[in-house]
């Protein structure tokens, strides 16, 4: 298995969503994974003590930003749904499958590997029989 790729800070792939949509999705490493899930912790004091909660609304919002770089495909109202930061909190946390889908993979380098393999070998079947 090629990794080279591992060493892009901005590897990404559009990944099938459902019937009708794509995403565009970046590799977020493990070490980008922990820098979301420190942000993600909420500090509050009880009884004069610090303690500290993961709080999961924030880190599925951090990570869809990190993640989601574009989608076609999703429509609002009958007409197409930007690609916003706004969006994609919306989809993060009201839509659980999206989340889930953006969770499992975005972290899966072996999927993303396959899906840009596949559209490369899709796009080259397209053009070969052009002049």
């Amino acid at each position: 298995m090629e990794l080279e790729k591992l060493q892009q800070n901005d590897f990404e792939a559009w990944v099938p969503f459902g019937e009708d949509a794509e995403v565009l999705i970046r590799y977020v490493s493990r070490d980008e994974l922990k820098s979301i899930a420190r942000k993600s912790k909420k500090i509050s004091y009880v009884n004069h003590q610090k303690t500290e909660e993961f709080d999961d609304m924030k880190a599925d919002i951090e990570l869809g930003r990190a993640a989601v770089k574009d989608w076609k495909g999703f429509t609002m109202g009958g007409k197409p749904l930007p690609c916003t930061p706004e969006n994609i909190d919306m989809l993060m946390t009201k839509w659980n499958a999206f989340a889930k889908f953006v969770n499992e993979t975005c972290i899966d380098f072996e999927i993303l590997m396959q899906q840009e393999r596949e559209k490369t070998i899709k796009n080259s079947s397209l053009t070969s029989g052009q002049k």
